[in-house]
Order: C-alpha cells, then sequence, then structure tokens
C-alpha cells in the first residue's frame, strides 16, 4: 500500500482529518517532485574542465 492508498484510508476513516492527510500527500508529492528534479536535470548538468598551458 502506497502513501496516497493510506491516506485515502485514513480520511474514509476519519473524515475529519483531511486536513491533516493533504498536508501529507502536499508534502509526499513536493518531495517526489525535488527527488526527480535532482535525479533527472541537476546530476546531468555537465562540467566544463580546461587546462591552462
Amino acid at each position: 500500500m502506497n502513501l496516497h492508498e493510506k491516506c485515502l484510508l485514513r480520511y474514509l476513516k476519519n473524515p475529519d482529518e483531511l486536513s491533516y492527510t493533504t498536508e501529507i500527500l502536499k508534502l509526499n508529492n513536493f518531495i517526489m517532485e525535488k527527488k526527480f528534479l535532482m535525479k533527472n536535470f541537476v546530476a546531468k548538468t555537465s562540467t566544463i574542465s580546461y587546462t591552462e598551458n
């Protein structure tokens, strides 16, 4: 069971906690987005090396 399923199940059991579970999902999505960006864009930047003669 992933985090989204756990949050949905928690909401169905306790509808009063909707804002709490929504914040957990927002935070999880933010972390996943940052990991995606770090993996696919930052890690692939090229380094330029040069030598002086």
